[in-house]
Parts: structure tokens; C-alpha cells; sequence
């Protein structure tokens, strides 16, 4: 084993992870069609986000056919937190008025988590095709989360097209800091437990619908705990 790998600490990056809301509930052609659309979707959104060089030079980049996994460098977390999602969840929008079909429309909703912290690029020679430590398997873990998923579930699905999760330290070193031009007033705190992960979360959602107006994020945040 290389001993570099043991006492060097490996590049901070920011890892940003999205999944597709009910994807296996699709037909095949369904499933086909939304695949398709996923990564059209994410470099429309970078690009009207002014982001477009983000995408563009996404580090270890992987589908996996009802999402995508990126990292990019952690220096631009604080545009991607001000205008990423929110850009988003207008291309989701856009996206659901031009394919409104009765009868053939496969609507496309998506969870995002979005981490940072020490990840191992993929390297042949040591066996790994993939990036891999713990910033990544955290990522996962943090969209996989009921609260994340409760988001989308209690939200009119003809409204609310995305629900975000943010790790604590993505929110203590970008948001609270003021470095993002995101109010930390607009995210909800909550505490996941997914697996082998338990962390606190920040919960957003660009555009709240349904129970989420009625009741708040108080509901999900219980409903989450109870799944």
C-alpha cells in the first residue's frame, strides 16, 4: 500500500448528490425518458445559475441512472448554495410545462444532499474506480434521509419539484458565515439517522407547497423521525 495514502489527508471537495423522486414507479419508457432528461436538466440548471464552468469541470462525475453524484471545488459552494437550487427547481418547472402529457408524462422530482469534506479520487492503480471516504458515503446517506424524502411526499407535486439537504458543516462554513446569500432563517434543522450515519441536516426547499405551507416543516421534521 502507498504510504501516502496513509499520512497524507487527501483534497476537500464539495460533493453534491441527486436522486429522482420515485423512479422505479415509472414504466420502462418512463425510466427511460427521465434518465435522459436528468443530466440535461442539471447542466441547464449550472449554466442559467451562471455555473456553467462547475458542471463543465465536475470532478469524479457518476450516474446512476436515477441520479448523479459531482464534486467540485469547495471555493465555489457559496454560489452553488445562493443560485444552484433555486435555479433548479425553475428548470424542473420549465421542464413539467413543455412535457405535460395526459396519459405519457413522467414527471421528474428530485431530492439534492450536498456535503463537504476529504474524498479520495478514484485511482486505478490502487483499485478504486470511484471516489471514495466518508465526505461521499455521507452524501448519499444525507439524500437517502426520510426527512428529505418527506419534503417531496407532503409538497404539491405540480409546485414543488426539489427538497435539498445541507450537512452542518456545509451550513456552518457557507451559510452561517454569510458567505452564501442564502437567510439561514429559509432552512429547517434536522437530525437524520440513515444506516451507520446519524448528523444533523439543514432542510430547503426552493419553493414550498401543500403541507409544507400548512403545517411547516415541524411535520416533516416528525414524520421524518417516525419512518
Amino acid at each position: 500500500m502507498d504510504d501516502r495514502i496513509l499520512t497524507e489527508l487527501p483534497a476537500y471537495r464539495a460533493v453534491l448528490a441527486v436522486d429522482t423522486q420515485g423512479f422505479g414507479n415509472n414504466s420502462d419508457l418512463g425510466q427511460a425518458l427521465l434518465s435522459g432528461d436528468i443530466l440535461e436538466v442539471l447542466a441547464v440548471a449550472f449554466t442559467r445559475a451562471g455555473l456553467a464552468h462547475v458542471w463543465r469541470n465536475a470532478l469524479f462525475p457518476h450516474t446512476t441512472g436515477d441520479g448523479v453524484c459531482i464534486g467540485f471545488e469547495p471555493r465555489h459552494l457559496p454560489a452553488v448554495v445562493t443560485r444552484f437550487f433555486d435555479t433548479l427547481q425553475d428548470v424542473l418547472a420549465d421542464r413539467e410545462l413543455r412535457r405535460r402529457t395526459p396519459g405519457r408524462h413522467a414527471r421528474l422530482r428530485m431530492r439534492a444532499g450536498l456535503h463537504v469534506g476529504p474524498v479520495l479520487a478514484a485511482d486505478p492503480q490502487r483499485g478504486s474506480a470511484a471516489a471514495i471516504g466518508s465526505a461521499v458515503v455521507a452524501t448519499h446517506r444525507i439524500l437517502d434521509a426520510p426527512a428529505v424524502r418527506t419534503l417531496l411526499d407532503r409538497s404539491d407535486p405540480e409546485q414543488t419539484f426539489l427538497s435539498v439537504a445541507f450537512s452542518e458543516r456545509v451550513f456552518d462554513d457557507v451559510v452561517a458565515t454569510g458567505y452564501a446569500r442564502l437567510p439561514s432563517s429559509s432552512l429547517v434543522p434536522s437530525r437524520v439517522r440513515i444506516k451507520e450515519y446519524a448528523a444533523s441536516v439543514y432542510l430547503y426547499v426552493p419553493r414550498p407547497s401543500g403541507d409544507l405551507l400548512r403545517h411547516g416543516f415541524g411535520a416533516v421534521h416528525e414524520a421524518g423521525h417516525r419512518k
